[in-house]
């Protein structure tokens, strides 16, 4: 997973992945849940991490599974703003399919693959 906030004057506060419960509730345990994390101090810029284990330092709720459910949907989000206020927030949608249809190199945003350089401008040209 790859987080890149529009600037490195407001801290990341908060990153948030979720599963939709829209589908039903027949679900492997070792399929990944959710969970929601918070970066030591004041973590600026880009961050790149796994969705199913946290950077070091990172604490927060962390559902430990191995991979993502087939058929489902699911979203990460991340928030930026200093102490209890959020400027903005970030969020993209994906399935495991989208997942395992990535080349190496490639991101997923906004529907659809991309590479590094591609997602970077794209997230700049949103700020």
């Amino acid at each position: 997973m790859l987080l890149r906030p529009c600037s490195d004057d407001d801290p990341m506060r908060e990153v948030v992945f979720c599963r939709s419960y829209e589908k039903g509730d027949k679900v492997d345990p070792e399929a990944l849940d959710d969970w929601s994390a918070q970066p030591p101090g004041s973590a600026t810029g880009e961050q790149e991490f796994s969705l199913f284990r946290l950077p070091e330092g990172w604490q927060g709720k962390v559902a430990f599974a191995t991979k993502l459910e087939p058929g489902w949907d699911y979203s990460v989000s991340f928030f930026v703003g200093p102490n209890d206020i959020v400027r903005y927030k970030g969020v993209t949608w994906f399935t495991r399919a989208d997942v395992e249809g990535l080349s190496p190199g490639q991101w997923w945003a906004d529907g659809k693959a991309m590479s590094r350089a591609e997602f970077r401008a794209q997230a700049d040209d949103a700020c």
